[in-house]
């Protein structure tokens, strides 16, 4: 018993797959960009108290300068990092409806496909029955002559 759509099934359960595999590497990528903020949101932090310490004593014109400039370059990176945070989650809605509708596609194939076989399993077992019932009905037949 074969389906008859069975490989536009096959071609559907790959799309989706596909989809699923590019799903995943867009997350891992959104992931390791969360990562990345996060490392130099905590390396911020960590400067910002040194700095503090520092400023406990006396410290050259030039460090303040060096330090300026590094917040300064880390609020630059922290601003591209979430910009790039924000497009990658666009992407990830995106890719997320493509995978919904994959996954539909495929489901309504297997539904259909669900229901074929019903449909020839409930075939076969009436053409069982309307055997059994001419063998019945020769038996009777023979058994009345």
């Amino acid at each position: 018993m074969t389906f008859r759509f069975e490989t536009l099934l096959k071609l559907r359960k790959n799309a989706e797959n596909l989809e699923q595999r590019e799903m995943a590497e867009i997350q891992n990528h959104l992931y390791a960009r969360q990562n990345e903020l996060q490392d130099l949101n905590s390396s911020g932090t960590k400067n910002k108290e040194e700095l503090q310490s520092r400023l406990q004593q006396s410290i050259p014109g030039r460090t303040l300068d060096l330090y300026d400039r590094y917040f300064q370059s880390m609020g630059l990176r922290s601003g591209l990092q979430e910009r790039i945070i924000s497009e990658t989650g666009e992407k990830v809605e995106a890719k997320r409806s493509e995978l919904v509708e994959a996954m539909r596609k495929r489901r309504v194939l297997e539904i259909l496909k669900d229901r074929d076989i019903l449909k020839k399993k409930r075939k076969v077992l009436k053409d069982e029955i309307a055997l059994m019932d001419e063998i019945s009905s020769a038996r009777w037949q023979m058994r009345t002559l």
